[in-house]
């Protein structure tokens, strides 16, 4: 698991109650290679470990609201768990060497990354599931099973909308760009200015990979032209595998050891006024305040110690903060503030 500074974001949005954030799994990487190099990474966000027994992946072809039973319907491993802040890597299952066109293998890399292969075909009319033979115009859905219905938990592009290419046309061949629309050529795009259009597709010959930031599926289906690929994700060259099987989200915090690591400070007065100071034995060399969205308001830093120093936050307007205290050792203390 890969350890990374406590986020303080994260704690902000809990404390404000947040709940939806880190509880869920989500789709964190997405694979449309050439051929049938297909994959979907899913992580789990949350604290807790979470079986796939009551998940599936949807595919919604061609601009298809519903979805065609049983090739449209993957059901995930009802054997697997996935633990806290860990993933969950699936790819298409075509292995044959002899293989072509339909059947032609995936490449070996992607195979090596995998924890499991699913749908063992991509021909229709073979009572298999198709989902993992999605085409950059695919929308995708992540659901679970709550009591007997099914609900969403991440959503992948815009279910209904086929994006188009640069002749207007609903094709297999396009994608869903940055630009807008989003789902087909701007007006006034130029070949001279920005490329040929299929250079600006995203979801079409590339690899998708969450941005850490994210923190919770879509579980909304977006209106149409709004889908931009780039607010979520990051755009990586087509056969990129590399980095499937980990995931950096702003949801996995600190391990226990690590917090162990933390050195008492006392703040006062709190709540506080137009002043505040901190008190430790630590020489505490930094301090930012961050806001309950998890945007740095103020940063105090010192050659020495501010450990006793008269801060000044009149600046600063009334509500709640947190503050992040390093000492020398680069130790690390976040302590609620409240300015009145």
């Amino acid at each position: 698991m890969k350890k990374i500074l406590l986020s303080l974001s994260f704690i902000a949005a809990s404390l404000a109650g947040n709940a939806q954030n880190c509880s869920d799994l989500i789709i964190s990487e997405y694979v449309e290679g050439t051929g049938n190099n297909k994959a979907l990474e899913i992580y789990n966000t949350s604290s807790a470990p979470i079986s796939l027994a009551n998940y599936r992946i949807l595919r919604h072809d061609n601009g298809n609201t519903s979805f065609t039973p049983i090739e449209g319907e993957m059901q995930l491993p009802p054997n697997i768990t996935i633990a806290p802040y860990k993933t969950y890597v699936i790819a298409l299952n075509l292995t044959d060497p002899n293989g072509t066109g339909q059947s032609a293998p995936i490449d070996a890399a992607l195979q090596a990354a995998a924890d499991t292969l699913l749908c063992p075909g991509c021909a229709t009319g073979t009572g298999n599931s198709r989902v993992m033979c999605f085409n950059g115009d695919d929308a995708l859905a992540l659901q679970k099973k709550v009591g007997s219905n099914w609900t969403d938990v991440d959503i992948f592009a815009c279910r209904g909308e086929q994006p188009t290419n640069s002749s207007g046309t609903a094709s297999p061949t396009a994608g869903w760009t940055s630009l807008a629309p989003y789902a087909s050529m701007p007006a006034g795009y130029t070949t001279a200015q920005y490329g040929p259009y299929f250079m600006q597709y995203w979801t079409q010959d590339k690899t998708m990979r969450r941005k850490a930031s994210v923190k919770t599926g879509v579980s909304v289906n977006p209106a149409f032209n709004s889908f931009n690929p780039s607010v979520q994700w990051d755009s990586l060259r087509v056969n990129t595998y590399t980095g499937l099987g980990s995931h950096t989200c702003d949801c996995e915090v600190v391990s226990v050891k690590e917090l162990n690591k933390s050195f008492a400070v006392n703040v006062y007065p709190n709540p506080a006024k137009n002043t505040v100071m901190f008190q430790s034995v630590n020489t505490i060399t930094k301090a930012e305040i961050y806001s309950v969205t998890g945007q740095v308001v103020k940063t105090i830093k010192s050659n020495n110690t501010i450990s006793g120093e008269v801060i000044n936050i009149s600046d600063l307007n009334k509500g709640v903060y947190f503050i992040s205290l390093l000492d020398e050792h680069n130790n690390q203390t976040i302590k609620k503030l409240i300015i009145e």
